[in-house]
């Protein structure tokens, strides 16, 4: 018969090892795995917590994982085979190894991570922080060397040769940041409740998108001077221009409000467009295709970049909201 200590001790420690059980338990979980040679499409789907992972070529899912976490993004590092996913209510960014399907370790970063990307270097990641407002610096490996204040709700982030452009979602000034010291620079002030961009520097030119204003939607594409953060133009895009991707001087828009696709050449005559899904908000191009992804349609597009054709239609996860592409090795 069990003394009054012993009964104090197991009452005291079954929590503990029930709460090590579950955290083991979701360590260990194993997904399918997905070959390191083989090229792939990933859509990170926010309403039911899935990724999927579509095969390019034949135009099909071939995978998918139902994950614990509600992440809201991620990215391939340089290795090919490591996810990381992160989420703005998430403590930790996560990394999985794709060709093992297992998480590997954790990145103790709080909450907060709303966007992040591989500099060029490959040896340096970038994350913005809209709990702290802040661009925060990690080595590849996890080590946070640098925070470097922004304004409110950073989340869209460019890369140039010498500088990141991060735009804040509630700011009328964009955040310039000298990459070798990592310093803050000159700012650029720039329309309201800016969303997505596209950095063309051998044009001295910055594209930013928007959502708009209130009940007033953002119908304009806006460019601003690099040199100077003059307005040089803008470009209607109706409505809420909000994703750019470039190929051979043609520029590409994704504008969720009324599910279109525009194609824009390069000197800006002749727009084209085409209706694609249902609330896209993602674009990106892999091999010669560009890839639209319907949030609400909860779909993946392949579209022929010169005639704007739909080619192929793939249902994914519920709420794709970004795209990750990984051609093979």
């Amino acid at each position: 018969m069990l003394g009054r200590n012993q009964m104090k001790y197991i009452k005291f420690s079954m929590p503990i090892i029930i709460l090590c059980f579950i955290v083991t338990a979701c360590a260990e979980k194993v997904y399918p795995p997905i070959a390191s040679d083989q090229s792939i499409i990933i859509t990170i789907n926010i309403k039911d917590m899935t990724i999927s992972f579509v095969d390019g070529e034949r135009h099909e899912v071939i995978e998918q994982w139902e994950i614990e976490n509600p992440y809201s993004g991620g990215m391939i590092l340089p290795d090919k085979d490591t996810l990381l996913l992160y989420g703005k209510h998430i403590e930790t960014v996560d990394l999985y190894s794709l060709s093992k399907g297992k998480y590997m370790k954790s990145w103790n970063t709080g909450k907060g991570i709303a966007n992040g990307r591989v500099l060029q270097n490959q040896k340096e990641i970038v994350f913005v922080d809209q709990v702290r407002n802040l661009a925060r610096f990690f080595t590849i490996d996890g080590e946070e060397t640098k925070a470097i204040s922004t304004n409110q709700n950073p989340f869209t982030i460019l890369e140039g040769k010498d500088k990141l452009y991060v735009i804040n979602l509630n700011d009328e000034e964009l955040t310039i940041i000298d990459k070798e010291k990592k310093v803050n620079l000159d700012s650029i002030n720039i329309h309201s409740n800016a969303a997505g961009a596209l950095l063309r520097e051998s044009n001295n030119e910055l594209w930013i998108g928007g959502h708009g204003t209130g009940t007033q939607a953002e119908p304009d594409i806006h460019i601003y001077n690099l040199e100077d953060g003059s307005l040089n133009n803008t470009i209607q895009a109706p409505l809420m221009p909000v994703n750019f991707i470039e190929k051979d001087g043609t520029i590409y828009v994704i504008s969720h409000g009324s599910n279109t696709l525009y194609k824009i050449p390069e000197n800006v005559a002749g727009l084209k467009s085409v209706q694609v899904g249902a609330n896209p908000f993602e674009i990106s191009f892999f091999q010669d295709e560009l890839i639209v992804a319907g949030y609400d349609s909860n779909d993946i597009y392949f579209v022929d970049p010169n005639s704007l054709q739909i080619k192929h239609q793939v249902n994914v996860g519920k709420g794709p909201f970004q795209l990750i592409v990984r051609e093979s090795k």
